[in-house]
């Protein structure tokens, strides 16, 4: 393939990514699998997808605005949580065997596309669930389970890229069941963004960066990264959570058949 022709392929490629990121979170349901496809090893597969993926992350939150404008409390505690949790990932990346991440990321996206196939529905209406909400975020056990599985994924957005998005709404959409899809979805995008702008500073001074690669896939996450979360605006949350938990699924299935390849 010449080099225009790989360049118009990547902003493509970039543009698809950057729909399916900021709209639910699986950009490595493009990118990844198209660089290995490539001939990239899966560790420079996966820095090349976190460096192209921050434009889309960028260009996500201002298209999300309408909704962030009224859980600034819920993001702002997000955001030191993966902040802290991307750079022990990101280091964690490059002291561990590469093989022991491959193994491990199907799995984790396959468990988060089964969760978010469930429905997840309050158990009481809107109104007084949305009523409850101070007294149940008061409760020292949720909080801290909450606080503990954001970090977690902080890390793991860190240490690994793909499948990270899925990772951090699947467990956004089962915290806070009273919220609607499209709110959850501008959190993780806000989650999304400090993981990815900590772990590629951090690729930056521990690998070698295939610019030619990223560039183009950068330019189209942009464009991606601004469409995903007005799809999810004009989208039922259920029917987004169900195409969300078959692409987990897909994504999970793949990388796992390319393990025992």
């Amino acid at each position: 393939m010449s080099g225009i022709s790989l360049f118009i392929v990547l902003v493509i490629l970039g543009v698809l990514a950057g729909i399916v990121s900021a709209a639910a979170g699986l950009a490595s349901l493009i990118s990844y699998p198209a660089l290995l496809m490539m001939g990239m090893p899966p560790v420079m597969a996966n820095v090349t997808s976190a460096w192209s993926t921050v434009g889309s992350a960028y260009s996500s939150i201002i298209a999300s605005t309408k909704e962030l404008r009224h859980d600034r409390k819920q993001m702002w505690m997000i955001i030191p949580l993966v902040f802290v949790g991307a750079v022990i990932g990101a280091l964690l990346l490059f002291a561990l065997p590469g093989k022991l991440f491959q193994e491990l990321v199907p799995f984790c996206i396959g468990v988060a596309g089964v969760i978010l196939l469930f429905p997840h529905r309050a158990r009481q209406g809107q109104g007084a669930m949305a009523a409850n909400t101070q007294s149940l975020s008061r409760h020292r056990l949720y909080t801290a389970l909450t606080v503990t599985g954001v970090f977690l994924v902080g890390i793991y957005a860190g240490y690994f890229n793909a499948g990270a998005g899925v990772l951090m709404l699947t467990l956004l959409s089962v915290v806070n069941r009273q919220k609607s899809f499209a709110v959850n979805n501008a959190l993780k995008n806000v989650a999304m963004t400090v993981t990815n702008t900590i772990a590629v500073i951090i690729f930056a001074f521990e690998t070698t960066i295939e610019w030619e690669y990223v560039i183009p896939l950068f330019i189209g996450n942009i464009v991606g990264g601004a469409l995903g979360p007005v799809i999810v605006r004009h989208l039922p949350g259920r029917l987004m959570q169900i195409l969300v938990g078959i692409g987990a699924l897909i994504l999970a299935i793949s990388l796992l058949v390319r393990n025992f390849m």
